[in-house]
């Protein structure tokens, strides 16, 4: 008797498997915020000139996720999950040493002589030069550990029946919310560890006769290799018997370039990036990431996308089969999912901005004690989230697609209802953590119905576009709300302080009404970014009423 391959006999091992380098990719997309100051200051950079150019360590690595994810899943519709999922880890493996080997002689002497020969210009300094292979490896990273997200969300549709597909589904989604949620703070906890006790470590392996360097924050990098090494063993002993799509077309080459290029020029145009914009400490500092071409790249960008839609309409074989979206699911689910991006930015931009303006000085204790403050609050989002993920995809294999939905977009609009008309400046951060554990867990709940009613109503040989279309979609919807939402607090946020400070009169009544009026006129900004989260979660639970099916049909037993 043949044995059955592992993918037939236990499809939740293999998931937990394809899972392990997603929670790795996820976590890295946020590690990289807590030790950017480090990685500067260890490159004998000072940090105040050269932290806008680091900051491309992180929005580059966002920017590269994103765009990998456009076509990964693409490629895994034609080739195969199991080819096109080792060959994304392998990329991410390389990239987290490319973080590391910043210092290459080789690497270094060859982006000397682009410079010298190709550019003809001197080319920069040492330093300098380690940092841009520092965002080189993060972006190489990006593109390996993007593309592994949508192949693992088709793997769960090859893997289960669709009758079964809600809570894998929700199981993926909840370890990729944790691990960007959890990047931060295991970053700044592990760099502070090797600070107090590195020589520990080092003094531990010279004990068993192992020259070890002293960790730092190289070190949580190379740490992804092993790590993904193993899970790539395990990869590819359980993916062996994976069903392999059967293969309709070639790759859109020319459909992909334009969404690309669309992608690049909306996220460079707006210039917002959710990571940095959920530590911005003021509406100008939410501002100031905006490109200063903006306006143009937005104009190629919308370019691009008309190109792409047209290329999709004319080639035999789109990226994309702009079909697909006749179907109600399809399309319920993708505006759901648009504004459920929409509404997340919101919640992260909002708590670390209130914390900000509550501070009495900018000291350095202030500062640190307002980060740690605003990083609980955002973990009152964040993990309700992701946990409240499973549940929903329980919710949805019971009760279809429709109610977990509409369920979790009201409990995320009660939510923000109740964030924009209780916050004060001084509200209690008890009472601002519980209000953004009740967002947090009504979008959770979404995130899986969505998901699984769009590949449920797509083609086979269309489950790994979907999934791709499914992250892009959330991901879009967040760049934009920060980009929109940050011009409308800047320009009512000047408006509100203008009309507290009319009354003012004196310099030393001018002064002390400055700080005050400053203080609740951005509390009332920030309450109406709330208020129109609420809007958008009102909006999308009409689009989500239009969804249907998902609940499982009953079979009747045979007649005897």
């Amino acid at each position: 008797m043949t044995a059955r391959p592992a993918a037939q006999r236990a499809p939740w091992l293999v998931l937990a498997i394809v899972s392990l380098p997603v929670f790795i990719g996820a976590l890295d997309l946020t590690i990289i915020s807590a030790v950017l100051p480090e990685v500067i200051v260890s490159l004998d950079l000072p940090v105040k000139e050269y932290l806008d150019h680091a900051s491309w360590a992180v929005s580059g690595y966002l920017l590269a996720y994103a765009i990998s994810m456009t076509f990964a899943g693409r490629l895994s519709d034609l080739f195969g999950r199991r080819a096109v999922y080792i060959t994304c880890l392998l990329i991410f493996m390389a990239g987290s040493y490319l973080v590391t080997a910043y210092d290459s002689s080789t690497l270094n002497s060859a982006i000397a002589r682009f410079y010298r020969q190709v550019l003809d210009e001197p080319p920069p300094r040492l330093e300098e030069r380690y940092l841009d292979l520092v965002i080189f490896g993060r972006v190489v990273q990006a593109f390996g550990a993007g593309a592994m997200v949508p192949v693992t969300i088709a793997l769960a549709g090859d893997l289960f029946p669709p009758e079964r597909r809600a809570r894998p589904l929700g199981v993926v989604g909840a370890i990729d919310t944790l691990g960007w949620v959890l990047g931060h703070l295991y970053g700044g906890v592990m760099v502070r560890l090797f600070g107090q006790h590195g020589d520990a470590v080092v003094d531990a392996f010279t004990g068993l006769g192992i020259s070890v360097a002293k960790p730092s924050w190289e070190t949580l990098f190379l740490l992804n290799i092993p790590l993904s090494a193993l899970a790539l063993a395990g990869a590819w002993w359980a993916l062996r018997g994976i069903h392999r799509p059967r293969r309709v077309g070639r790759f859109d080459l020319l459909g992909t370039l334009f969404l690309t290029l669309a992608l690049i020029g909306l996220n460079l145009g707006l210039g917002s990036s959710p990571e940095a914009a959920s530590t911005a400490g003021s509406f100008e500092e939410l501002g100031r990431t905006a490109s200063h071409n903006g306006p143009a790249l937005l104009i190629g960008a919308a370019l691009a996308f008309l190109l792409f839609l047209l290329v999709e309409a004319r080639v035999s074989h789109p990226l994309i089969r702009l079909g697909m979206f006749r179907s109600r699911n399809v399309s319920a689910s993708s505006v759901a999912n648009f504004l459920v991006g929409f509404c997340l930015a919101i919640g992260l931009v909002s708590a670390p901005l209130l914390v900000n303006f509550r501070m009495d000085s900018p000291t350095s204790k202030d500062v640190q004690h307002a980060a740690y403050t605003a990083g609980l609050l955002l973990s009152g989002l964040t993990v309700p989230m992701a946990l409240a993920a499973i549940p929903g995809g329980w919710l949805s294999e019971r009760t279809g697609y429709r109610l977990p939905t509409v369920l979790g977009l009201l409990i995320a609009g009660i939510g923000f209802a109740l964030t924009g008309t209780t916050w004060e400046s001084d509200t209690s951060y008890w009472l601002m953590g519980g209000q953004m554990a009740l967002i947090g867990i009504g979008l959770g709940l979404t995130i899986s119905p969505i998901g699984t009613a769009v590949l449920n109503d797509v083609r086979e040989d269309e489950r790994g576009i979907a999934a791709a279309m499914i992250l892009v979609l959330r991901l879009v919807g967040m760049t934009v709300s920060i980009s929109s939402l940050t011009a409308y607090a800047l320009n009512r946020f000047d408006v509100l302080v203008a009309r507290r400070m009319a009354g003012a009169a004196g310099l030393e009544e001018t002064v002390l009404a400055s700080q005050t009026a400053s203080l609740e006129a951005a509390v009332d900004a920030i309450c109406e970014l709330q208020l129109i989260g609420a809007a958008a979660a009102l909006i999308a639970l009409v689009a989500a009423l239009w969804m249907r099916g998902g609940r499982p049909t009953r079979q009747r037993a045979p007649l005897t």
